[in-house]
């Protein structure tokens, strides 16, 4: 009776090893579904590797994360640095110039006022829609190019007086954005390569 218990006893731990050896195989070589890499592109890395000092290869550094030198203890993809950059140095550009500020007289209003939240957030934005034009990164949430350009879609672009743009308004805005980038020495290959794409917008915000 008792070799029998003790087959018995031996048997089941048998089972048991088994069921964990087969469950540990399973979990190992069940197929790991590799990350989506980032969308990047040939632009987006001389941006990144351009922002850090422009040394060594320049693939791979659009989205390589570094230390975001305007908020403490977090990081940013260098591509989107260096674009936010320019698009900061572009906004105070065109702030100052009297041919096309007509368009942005409530952010104007505020921030002589000591409010900065609505520049903050159209940085953001103007930023978000560039490296998504760039990179190919599906980040933009904003409104669409035609509605953020009409004051009758849009109450904080324009004004009643002025409530669309035109040609030579759109003009006179990349040559800002031009100016903003040649104050930090990008290279003009650079420049002209984004002011291709901010053309690309231009048949819905001219009317």
């Amino acid at each position: 009776m008792q070799t029998q218990k003790t087959k018995l006893l031996f048997i089941i731990a048998a089972m048991l090893s088994f069921a964990v050896i087969l469950g540990s195989c399973s979990k190992d070589d069940k197929p790991v579904t590799p990350p989506t890499p980032i969308a990047t592109s040939p632009l987006y890395d001389t941006l990144g590797w351009f922002i850090q000092g422009g040394q060594g290869a320049v693939e791979g550094n659009g989205t390589k994360m570094i230390a975001d030198p305007d908020n403490s203890g977090q990081t940013i993809q260098a591509g989107r640095l260096a674009i936010r950059t320019v698009v900061n140095k572009a906004l105070m550009v065109i702030a100052a110039d009297t041919a096309i500020n007509i368009y942005f007289p409530t952010l104007l209003a505020e921030v002589g006022a000591g409010n900065t939240t609505g520049y903050a957030h159209l940085r953001e934005t103007f930023t978000d829609f560039v490296q998504q034009a760039v990179s190919g990164q599906q980040i933009y949430k904003g409104m669409t190019m035609k509605a953020a350009h009409n004051f009758a879609t849009y109450n904080r672009f324009g004004s009643a007086a002025h409530p669309t743009s035109d040609e030579a308004d759109f003009n006179r805005f990349i040559g800002d954005v031009v100016i903003a980038a040649q104050s930090y020495n990008v290279p003009n290959s650079v420049i002209a390569q984004l002011g291709v794409l901010l053309s690309s917008v231009k048949g819905d915000i001219v009317y």
